[in-house]
């Protein structure tokens, strides 16, 4: 392990930092830009997670713990907090607070590594209509035909990774949705040859692309980071309507396959 003496951030990587827990403190909702005076401030600190220069009894509570990065400078091992929590962090470091934001920092460093793709992933303009669709369209879910679905498919390309409630959300949008998309993608076929095919293999691409990414990336993780790729594609118009396009693509067997 790389030791020890603290080094200074530059702009751009406390930038970087910030921009990763989207201007908020991950621990707790404070909103790392304050305001004094009519005049904005800094309210966060660059916290160490496995600490820059640890006293005897942190390196007792904290051995054969895993660390992000042999060199404790690396962002890797840095996080922005309020001034609040860094400080409880740091006063006493306990194991369940360490194991906690390191986790939080995984999580961050995954999604990090996820929006990188999203660049070279594309989608079809036409899934706008899409979108706009489920999100404007006043459906009568009383129509007998919707529930025209088998919800053995689900259940048998699903893992326990997914939880209760993600399938139930699945459910329910396929249940609720899975004709209506079908039928507009056909829609969109008559017009323009190979949409859907074309929108299918985009899917199914970014789906292969995150399950090559990293072996370890259980469901769940997948169909959040799906939707948060098809919702960003297609400029945060829907987040609802990308969750049914999404479970729309589980059952037609693109994701999960």
């Amino acid at each position: 392990m790389k030791n020890n003496n603290r080094k200074n951030i530059s702009k751009y990587d406390e930038l970087q930092l910030f921009a990763e827990v989207d201007g908020v403190c991950p621990n707790c909702p404070t909103i790392l830009i304050g305001d004094k005076g009519g005049k904005k401030r800094k309210d966060y600190e660059i916290a160490h997670i496995y600490p820059l220069n640890p006293k005897a009894e942190e390196i007792e509570i904290l051995k054969n713990q895993e660390i992000l990065n042999s060199d404790l400078n690396h962002q890797d091992n840095l996080i922005c907090l309020c001034l609040k929590c860094h400080n409880e962090f740091d006063n006493p470091r306990t194991l369940e607070e360490y194991i906690n934001l390191l986790n939080k920092k995984k999580d961050l460093i995954r999604l990090s590594k996820e929006k990188s793709y999203w660049i070279n992933s594309n989608i079809e303009n036409e899934i706008f209509e899409i979108i706009d669709f489920l999100a404007n369209e006043d459906f009568d879910f009383n129509e007998p035909d919707i529930l025209n679905y088998n919800p053995k498919t689900i259940d048998e390309k699903t893992d326990s990774t997914i939880t209760k409630l993600t399938k139930r959300k699945i459910h329910k949008n396929v249940q609720d949705y899975f004709n209506q998309v079908k039928n507009k993608f056909r829609d969109l076929d008559s017009l323009q040859p190979g949409t859907t095919e074309t929108i299918s293999i985009q899917i199914k691409q970014h789906y292969l692309l995150l399950r090559k990414s990293d072996s370890k990336k259980n469901q769940k993780e997948i169909f959040d980071a799906m939707i948060e790729w098809l919702n960003k594609r297609t400029k945060n118009k829907s987040y609802e309507s990308s969750e049914i396009i999404i479970s729309y693509f589980i059952q037609n067997c693109e994701i999960f396959e």
